[in-house]
């Protein structure tokens, strides 16, 4: 589970802001929240607000750009890209001299019922510090990097063998974590939160194009059932196949498929059933879902696995705009979803819709609290500020969402009436 993610000099953020997802101690907090051996317990949802280019998909991508300097991407599924980081690093770039300087990064989260605390700082060309501690009754180092690749290694935590034969080898990299180098070589510690960090899902606005593997007939039941749950006339999926012969060459050439190996898939099927003249079911037809479904149905189909894996398997996902395409009832649901399961997931995302701010749900009780809203706005230098709802006056609840729409608690754009009349005279 995250308890904090924090960073600095990235995209539209200059200074360091911060996420927090310990709970308040508040009435009912049990109820949004998973507690933990330590003296806090941990939020199962949070939402970010804010105008259109304020900064929320910048929030995303910034822990989406931690992830990838830990976990890159892997060439032919089997040699991680490790400088891939590289392509995607932004500094705030709307001053003189904050491309000169490093941006850091760090999340605090809970594994195995035990407290990390992992970060880095880096600039452009290479890594310049890095650290991981632990807690269970106080923090403790763990691994830390400097910018000269001077090490440290707890060896009550690291193996002995697997450190001192990288470090011998002199196989630390000025572009590369320690933390991912020891992953790499299969040490229990580092590879095991490599991997929590790669299990966290950040799923972009109008993400439509990951396929699930449907060729998992659990996994293609669960996606149905999910979908069949909010009134879709879906019964079924399967993914369309086609010939190898039929695959055009120039995308043999993209793909560098010489010879036919498997089966090759260019879509999905959904299946729905066809009535005769007495609304009797009389047999079924296949739609395209890139085709005749809705984007608001692709939408969901590309949320369902993710979001039903997060939940069985107790995993944080993050989702850029999670109303984008999709009903709010439908957003609602889903977010009562994580606040009601006995899971450890969590589900952090970024919305326009008002609405939420003052939804209950089936008990009656707010959908969400007051800390567990948060709020994005860039001033007048484009540099982004991130801050909780909690930092405003204590009545908020009451008129959240008039507040947020006049304005009042930031996140409203300026819109220039005025000048879009005159345009549209011309």
């Amino acid at each position: 589970m995250i308890v904090q993610f924090s960073f600095s000099n990235f995209k539209c953020f200059k200074e360091e802001n911060v996420i927090n997802l310990i709970s308040s101690k508040g009435k009912n907090h049990q109820k949004y929240s998973v507690e933990t051996p330590f003296r806090y317990s941990v939020l199962k949802t949070l939402s970010v607000y804010g105008a259109n280019a304020s900064g929320k998909s910048k929030l995303f991508d910034a822990f989406k750009f931690m992830k990838v300097v830990i976990c890159p991407p892997k060439r032919n599924n089997k040699i991680p890209v490790f400088d891939y980081w590289q392509t995607k690093y932004d500094p705030f770039r709307l001053d003189t001299d904050s491309k000169d300087k490093t941006s850091f990064f760090e999340t605090v989260f809970v594994l195995n019922n035990i407290q990390y605390r992992y970060g880095f700082e880096l600039n452009a060309e290479r890594i310049i510090s890095e650290w991981l501690y632990r807690k269970e009754k106080r923090e403790v180092e763990v691994l830390t990097r400097d910018e000269k690749l001077k090490t440290y290694v707890n060896y009550k935590y690291i193996s002995a063998k697997i450190a001192d034969s990288i470090t011998s080898a002199k196989m630390i990299s000025e572009t590369v974590p320690f933390l991912s180098v020891l992953s790499t070589f299969s040490e229990p510690l580092c590879k095991s939160i490599v991997d929590w960090f790669e299990s966290i899902a950040v799923i972009s606005a109008n993400n439509i194009r990951t396929i699930p593997q449907l060729t998992d007939s659990e996994k293609a039941s669960a996606i149905v059932e999910f979908l069949k749950a909010f009134d879709f006339n879906i019964e079924g999926l399967s993914l369309h196949e086609i010939s190898y012969d039929d695959i055009p060459e120039k995308i043999k050439a993209i793909i560098d498929v010489k010879e036919p190996n498997g089966a090759f898939y260019d879509g999905i099927n959904t299946t729905h059933i066809v009535y005769n003249t007495l609304y009797e079911r009389a047999s079924t037809t296949l739609f395209s879902l890139e085709s005749d479904e809705s984007f608001g149905t692709n939408r969901l189909f590309h949320l369902s696995w993710p979001i039903i894996s997060a939940i069985r398997n107790g995993k944080t996902i993050m989702i850029d705009e999670i109303d984008s395409g999709i009903h709010p009832s439908i957003v609602k649901t889903i977010i009562s979803i994580f606040t009601h399961s006995n899971s450890t997931a969590q589900l952090i995302f970024n919305t326009h819709n008002t609405s939420l701010l003052n939804s209950k749900d089936d008990d009656d009780l707010p959908l969400f609290r007051k800390d567990q809203i948060y709020l994005v706005n860039k001033n007048r230098y484009g540099e982004a500020m991130v801050k909780p709802a909690t930092d405003f006056e204590n009545d908020l609840r009451s008129n959240i969402e008039k507040m947020y729409l006049e304005g009042k608690i930031t996140g409203t754009p300026y819109i220039n009436t005025d000048a879009l009349l005159k345009l549209m005279e011309k």
